[in-house]
């Protein structure tokens, strides 16, 4: 029987597991932590169910839906969230809809601009090409400082590459709605994606407590504390300069601190809208309501404040010198060796993506 080692236990790792175990492989899997599921695991604060930053599935493909569906039921939706803007204080739709122009005290000179605007392109950095698309006045707004405390940097035009977007358009028209083109998903029970998750123990062989002490790529191997694990085929979810034991330098990565509060009353977020960002000075970029993913009941709510931090590693940088060096890393795997998911790419995959690339991964190896 073919042989393959999984290093990872979330999302990605996970799916990677179940399809090659479907396909006949004989599957061990690793993971560094006491639980599956990594940055999509639903946790419990007083009984109030939540993950480390919200976890909902944006795909364009009904499969992905469909698959998670047989291990979690799955709720549709549509997304909407809003910006706190300090100079207006004002909450206005988030990506920026240019029906709240209108209502912006200082929208004649945010029209002035947006019609003296310079057309973008590709070649622009961040800051130059959201200049072009917005103005100075609507960027000040919502994206400079935004952007900034994201990434932990102090000039937006260090971000040379702007593909990751910002909820995928700089000015919306139409709906208020976040991406109309996508499915939005989120399991509608108190324990999220953890029964998937943990299904895949009746399948593979796992390992949890199981950090890994070193990397030999060239032979497929993994070494657990003194012992190494060979396989036919080595699949990492981890991050790909550490799988390659650093050879061409470390890549950057910006992660989260996160603050979970319990509140007194049964809703904060009004309708429709289930997160907030906030775009100015604050510490925080981001507040979720999770009791309006879970679809629970309760007299209470809890909340989610996310600070950005270089404790842990969540967000590859959308820098192009970063991205050159993840792609050397990812052109020198060696023969049997896949690296998949938003630290195995280097790139700002959602939970659609990777599963996409755990199901091709297998579709490859048949």
């Amino acid at each position: 029987m073919k042989t393959a080692i999984i290093v990872g236990g979330g999302m990605a790792g996970v799916t990677a597991a179940h399809f090659l175990h479907n396909d006949g492989w004989k599957v061990q899997l690793f993971e560094a932590h006491g639980v599956l599921g990594g940055g999509c695991r639903t946790f419990h604060y007083g009984g109030h169910p939540y993950t480390f930053g919200p976890r909902p599935i944006y795909t364009e493909y009904e499969e992905v839906f469909n698959f998670l569906n047989r291990f979690v039921p799955m709720r549709r939706f549509k997304l909407y969230t809003r910006t706190y803007v300090e100079q207006d204080d004002m909450f206005y739709s988030y990506p920026i809809h240019e029906d709240d122009i209108s209502i912006m005290p200082d929208r004649e000179k945010i029209m002035k601009e947006l019609a003296d605007a310079p057309a973008p392109h590709a070649d622009m950095n961040f800051e130059e090409y959201y200049l072009a698309c917005l103005g100075p006045t609507l960027y000040e707004k919502f994206i400079d400082n935004y952007s900034k405390k994201m990434w932990g940097i102090t000039d937006n035009a260090e971000l040379t590459d702007f593909s990751w977007s910002l909820k995928g358009v700089a000015l919306k028209k139409g709906g208020r709605n976040v991406r109309d083109d996508l499915i939005h998903a989120h399991p509608r029970n108190m324990e999220g994606y953890n029964p998937y998750f943990d299904s895949i123990k009746e399948k593979v062989e796992v390992h949890l407590n199981a950090p890994i002490t070193r990397f030999d790529p060239e032979h497929r191997r993994i070494k657990i504390d003194d012992q190494w694990v060979r396989g036919d085929i080595l699949v990492s979810s981890t991050s790909v300069d550490l799988l390659m034991n650093y050879e061409f330098g470390k890549l950057r990565y910006i992660g989260r601190e996160f603050i979970p509060m319990v509140l007194p009353c049964t809703q904060v977020i009004p309708d429709p809208t289930l997160y907030l960002y906030y775009s100015g000075k604050e510490r925080y970029t981001r507040v979720v309501e999770y009791k309006k993913l879970y679809g629970y009941n309760s007299p209470f709510t809890m909340i989610g404040v996310e600070i950005p931090s270089f404790k842990n590693k969540l967000y590859p940088y959308p820098v192009k010198s970063e991205r050159a060096k993840a792609e050397k890393y990812l052109g020198n795997l060696p023969e049997g060796v896949y690296s998949i998911g938003r630290m195995g790419r280097y790139k700002y995959d959602n939970i659609g993506q990777v599963y996409m690339q755990a199901r091709e991964l297998s579709e490859n190896l048949k």
